[in-house]
């Protein structure tokens, strides 16, 4: 008799334990896919990260060129610096590609676009500079380790602002890469009024070219054209790629800060 008692206690205790490591495995489960299940949606809005490439300049490209009233575009051997005077107003990805082009489709069936990217050209080499009044044109080619096509980059002045205007004949889409900057937030119809880091946006159809968001640095961003499916894509460190579903992509920056953006949203 003792000895049915003690083999009913062991089992007993064996049983408690058994329903004790359930327990504990199950919460840590729960945890552990609330922490990874918003990340993996936050990410599942069909865009597509092409990280850049490699950037190469030749030596005669590189240096300061004058837009008027103080606007320069600067090309460094770590990429492109828009400034007014000395303040800076956008740069380009560090010490990569400020533009990669991509060949596929956009699939607009669903609730959202979808990219469907084949293939994709992520390094860039700059050969030379010319200027047509107050515009600066920047040519060369985008390219990988087979492939090419021809690049030209034009910065010019235009109502107060600088437009950036990036040709790629013969890509479905380009991504126009920005170095990262805190407080990138957006501006509405076009992307919702938060902080945007760490995620994709889709931008909202618009009937003209509005701004597209704004950053600690205070300048207005617009993309265009119209008419094609952007997006803005935060989701990896130390960039912010602006794609835009087109052989032609323009991104405007203001030339006039505003005041400083709080990063008041998670």
């Amino acid at each position: 008799m003792l000895e049915r008692l003690r083999t009913e206690r062991r089992e007993g205790s064996v049983s408690l334990s058994m329903v004790a490591l359930v327990v504990s495995l199950a919460a840590a489960l729960v945890l552990g896919l609330t922490s990874w299940v918003p990340k993996v949606l936050a990410r599942d809005i069909g865009i597509t990260d092409v990280e850049p490439g490699l950037l190469q300049v030749s030596q005669n490209a590189f240096g300061v060129q004058s837009l008027g009233a103080g606007l320069t575009v600067t090309l460094y051997d770590r990429g492109f610096r828009l400034s007014r005077g000395s303040t800076v107003l956008a740069d380009t990805v560090t010490k990569g590609a400020p533009v990669t082009a991509v060949v596929g489709t956009v699939d607009t069936s669903g609730e959202h676009p979808r990219e469907q990217v084949t293939s994709s050209l992520t390094a860039v080499t700059i050969d030379a500079v010319t200027r047509d009044d107050e515009a600066v044109t920047y040519s060369g080619v985008v390219h990988d380790a087979t492939h090419s096509l021809p690049l030209r980059i034009t910065f010019e002045p235009t109502d107060g602002r600088i437009r950036m205007d990036v040709a790629v004949p013969g890509a479905s889409g380009v991504a126009v890469n920005l170095d990262w900057r805190p407080a990138t937030t957006g501006i509405e119809p076009a992307l919702p009024a938060r902080n945007l880091k760490a995620r994709a946006y889709w931008m909202e159809a618009a009937v003209v070219e509005q701004p597209a968001f704004t950053w600690v640095l205070g300048t207005d961003v617009s993309i265009a054209p119209v008419g094609v499916p952007r997006a803005v894509d935060l989701r990896q460190d130390g960039r912010i790629a602006i794609h835009v579903w087109s052989p032609r992509a323009v991104v405007t920056v203001t030339d006039t800060p505003r005041p400083a953006v709080e990063d008041s949203q998670p």
